[in-house]
């Protein structure tokens, strides 16, 4: 019985990380993506798997979304795409993202084009998280998020 179990699990997981539509992402296209929310607030978090607390302030930002439903996710993996597309995609299965969230990964060979692409003035730390208003204006802060942050942001 166990081991019917396990293998339905794995099985969940597996077909949960299928269902990820994860999009590569390159420079030129950036400013495309910044621009999707077409008039609505974005939270554009820039994130690793290797970061350590990526993961916390993604939770963070989900959980403050979830009273702002108004306001667009992006996740942005800097990991190349191209190595990294399954496990992206099963990392990002599990977490309680909404269902619109747009989902891309670094597609550039040098992941600086895209770093400076998505933020000129980004040095690399992560996490890094663009917030950008209904107007366009944006405001970038690295580092773990605090929803008093988020809220003066969206006021």
């Amino acid at each position: 019985m166990k081991r019917i179990f396990v293998v339905l699990a794995a099985w969940v997981t597996a077909f949960n990380a299928w269902a990820v539509d994860l999009k590569p992402l390159r420079a030129p296209d950036v400013e495309a993506v910044l621009a999707a929310s077409q008039g609505k607030a974005q939270i554009v978090e820039i994130w690793s798997l290797d970061c350590s607390y990526c993961r916390e302030n993604t939770a963070r930002i989900v959980e403050w979304q979830k009273k702002h439903r108004d306001v667009r996710l992006t996740m942005i993996a800097m990991d190349p795409i191209d190595d990294n597309a399954a496990v992206l995609s099963q990392v990002l299965a599990t977490l309680p993202l909404p269902p619109q969230t747009a989902l891309y990964a670094n597609a550039e060979a040098i992941p600086e084009k895209l770093r400076r692409a998505l933020d000129p003035h980004w040095h690399g730390e992560m996490p890094r998280t663009l917030l950008i208003d209904a107007h366009g204006a944006r405001q970038a802060s690295s580092g773990l998020l605090q929803p008093a942050t988020l809220d003066a942001w969206h006021r």
